[in-house]
């Protein structure tokens, strides 16, 4: 499952098979068939298992009890650290990428996902502006998705023109958000 996350951040659905798996581990097509039936099945379990560690984060006491500003900033970090720096894009991101031509199943899982960083990213925002630390025009699910798309570009871009410029919207993100704070 760590190798298809991989390849689904680096390649995207369309652009990785069984055969990329099984070389990497050194196995047969049929070792990871008797596990997974379908690709389909495989995919759908690394999107549930990413589901459930964000889960596990959001709801860690650590980060329930950081402040507006350091959750937005550990937010920020899953994308620099993970992503960005490695070359890597979000799950959610490269899925929705390949939206229209996936399976049924890996859309409901992607859109799921979606709005499960969404309404986390929506109240962080929401918790910061009520308490003055946040400043922004317009309603808090707007700003939470122009800040998920803009992080979901930011990788595609720094793919091409290397990680500084991503660096350079997530840090445009916090001046805009502190701006009039």
């Amino acid at each position: 499952m760590d190798l298809a996350e991989s390849f689904l951040q680096d390649k995207g659905f369309n652009g990785f098979s069984y055969a990329h798996i099984a070389a990497e581990l050194g196995v047969r097509n049929a070792a990871i068939h008797y596990h997974f039936p379908s690709k389909e099945e495989l995919v759908c379990a690394v999107i549930q298992r990413y589901r459930d560690r964000f889960q596990l984060w959001i709801n860690n006491s650590r980060v329930k009890n950081l402040s507006p500003l350091e959750k937005l900033d550990w937010f920020f970090s899953i994308y620099t650290d993970a992503r960005a720096d490695n070359g890597k894009v979000c799950l959610a991101g490269s899925l929705e990428t390949e939206f229209n031509s996936l399976p049924g199943s890996l859309r409901e899982q992607t859109e799921a996902l979606t709005h499960e960083l969404l309404a986390w990213l929506q109240a962080t925002l929401q918790e910061g502006r009520e308490a003055g630390v946040f400043q922004f025009n317009g309603d808090p699910a707007d700003k939470a998705a122009l800040i998920l798309s803009s992080l979901q570009g930011g990788l595609q871009m720094a793919r091409a023109l290397g990680t500084d410029k991503f660096h350079t919207v997530v840090e445009q993100h916090k001046q805009d958000l502190l701006a009039s704070a």
